[in-house]
């Protein structure tokens, strides 16, 4: 009975179509060789509505941005350029590392497309722009009527001119 279920198996396992996909892993070492070495056409191929090289760098970005954040919160805007590119070259590892690497970078550009979905449907951006340009205007007009300007300059110079030591 074993048999016939081994050969049931085979048979089976061999008319389903395959689980497994048929290009090479978008984080092993070879296929980045690849990418690279492949003409930009060739390189947007579609595999499952996107290119593989686009991914590929998308991934490596993400995970540069969050390597950048990181050094940025814990050590200020110098370890954030050193987080970014020790998290940009970490992501082409093929180790745990690695792995870590490009999950933060996949979430990074899941988030933002998540946000671009977000803006396509409210459109956030747009309304970002607007409220932003009319408070400049207003900003402007409340000036021009008020002249705060020119009454701040005034006033620092007021104040600069009694801090200033007098010449005896």
């Amino acid at each position: 009975i074993s048999s016939h279920v081994d050969r049931y198996l085979k048979q089976t396992q061999h008319n389903m179509p395959n689980p497994q996909p048929s290009a090479p892993s978008i984080y092993e070492p070879e296929f980045a060789v690849q990418a690279y070495a492949v003409d930009t056409a060739q390189s947007s191929s579609n595999r499952g509505g996107y290119s593989t090289h686009k991914v590929r760098d998308s991934v490596i970005g993400g995970a540069a941005v969050a390597g950048g954040v990181v050094g940025l919160l814990i050590a200020g805007h110098v370890f954030a350029l050193v987080g970014a590119v020790g998290a940009c070259v970490l992501a082409t590892q093929n180790n745990m590392a690695g792995e870590i690497a490009r999950a933060s970078g996949n979430v990074v550009v899941a988030a933002g497309d998540r946000a671009k979905k977000i803006d396509k449907e409210h459109h956030i951006v747009d309304k970002i722009q607007r409220t932003a340009k009319n408070a400049l205007q207003s900003a402007k007009e409340f000036d021009e009527k008020h002249h705060v300007g020119e009454k701040i300059s005034n006033g620092l110079k007021g104040l600069a001119d009694e801090i200033r030591p007098k010449k005896k």
